[in-house]
């Protein structure tokens, strides 16, 4: 098969030329993608990520639960561990969902990486709840080794804002996890998975490869109000970075609805292609807010609310690193790059003894690595 560069088909339409035994053989594979993210059959929609929605705005809630001091550990579980039926969320709809953020997050990690990432979790929401709740309910002021109030900043006693380890951990562990180590993978749009039969009774009468790719789709434009632009204006994690990016979130919303349209017409290079690309540059968004928050922080001023904030968005992100796919299929950090990377972060009093100069360092070595 002749060689193309995959960012070349990121435009509109694609063409692939195959050759066989030396002779060329022109074998037309044109795609033409849609003007916007909409694929129906005999005037019935085929799009559907209500899962990816409801896990989104299940994150949305839990998220808020940890700026509130009168949340318990048992109710941060609750929505983490979500069962259908159990009293977990303020909406009904998805108190009855089945669906649930714990068994998809790290899921395509090793068992005993998902398990850590799942423990990470669990310690936040214990320390928050037993710790940092009761402080911020006594107007206690942060310290080192004290938990409080820094500003408008609630801290740990090592100077950790748990809402931000866990919204930006999700964005990697959840998130680009689901989409470029799940959706997006062989097992889910390969050759061997199912594009030809429909149900419409199920995934609103899509195929099983067109369902999920749309589930792919939904981790990223899954709370966005408006999918018929690359602009994302609702904040649903991952899909809130990569609206920072006007190029980037360009060409993953266009590599989307080409390779969608490239699954309607069995075009499997092109479908493959839009995949990596939409891999490789969520990945970039994850890298690049990485580097970005470490640099933040190492600028503002010395244990400031500012210093104590970016610092904190910056671990979840270096966190999230591990889940990145770069063009060899490799994450820039795996899983030991990530835990020597954060065991530093929590050294001693935690953040309380960051300098810049370590922040800094830590932000070449991401940029070193990346090459963004």
């Amino acid at each position: 098969m002749k060689k193309f560069n995959i960012f070349k088909l990121a435009s509109l339409s694609a063409v692939i030329v195959m050759s066989s035994c030396g002779t060329e053989v022109t074998e037309p594979c044109t795609v033409n993608a849609p003007a916007d993210y909409s694929f129906s059959v005999n005037n019935s929609s085929t799009v559907s990520y209500s899962g990816q929605t409801a896990r989104l705005q299940m994150a949305d809630e839990l998220g808020s639960a940890l700026s509130d001091p009168a949340t318990t550990e048992a109710a941060l579980n609750g929505m983490f561990n979500h069962q259908a039926g159990g009293m977990d969320f303020t909406g009904s709809d998805l108190n009855a969902s089945s669906k649930q953020i714990r068994n998809k997050t790290a899921n395509y990690s090793t068992t005993s990486n998902q398990a850590e990432i799942h423990e990470h979790f669990e310690e936040w929401f214990k320390d928050y709840a037993d710790n940092v709740a009761p402080a911020i309910a006594a107007g206690t002021t942060a310290a080192s080794g004290t938990a409080g109030m820094a500003g408008n900043r609630e801290l740990s006693a090592k100077g950790f804002e748990y809402d931000q380890f866990v919204a930006k951990t999700l964005i990697g562990g959840l998130c680009l996890d689901q989409v470029v180590n799940g959706y997006l993978s062989p097992i889910k749009i390969g050759d061997a998975v199912d594009n030809v039969a429909r149900d419409p009774n199920e995934d609103q009468n899509s195929t099983a490869m067109e369902h999920h790719w749309d589930e792919g789709f939904g981790y990223v434009y899954g709370v966005d109000s408006d999918i018929s632009t690359p602009e994302i204006d609702t904040d649903g994690l991952l899909g809130k970075y990569l609206n920072k990016y006007e190029d980037h979130r360009a060409t993953v919303y266009n590599a989307f609805k080409l390779g969608r349209q490239a699954i309607v017409d069995n075009c499997s290079e092109v479908r493959d292609a839009q995949a990596q690309i939409i891999k490789e540059t969520l990945s970039k968004v994850v890298a690049l807010r990485a580097e970005s928050y470490l640099r933040e922080a190492a600028a503002a001023d010395a244990l400031s609310p500012d210093y104590f904030h970016a610092l904190s968005e910056a671990y979840g992100f270096i966190l999230s690193l591990q889940f990145t796919h770069t063009a060899d299929g490799t994450p820039y950090f795996g899983h030991e790059a990530v835990h020597t990377m954060i065991v530093s972060l929590e050294a001693g009093n935690g953040f309380w003894d960051r300098t810049p100069a370590e922040l800094i360092t830590m932000a070449d070595n991401i940029n070193a690595v990346t090459g963004l």
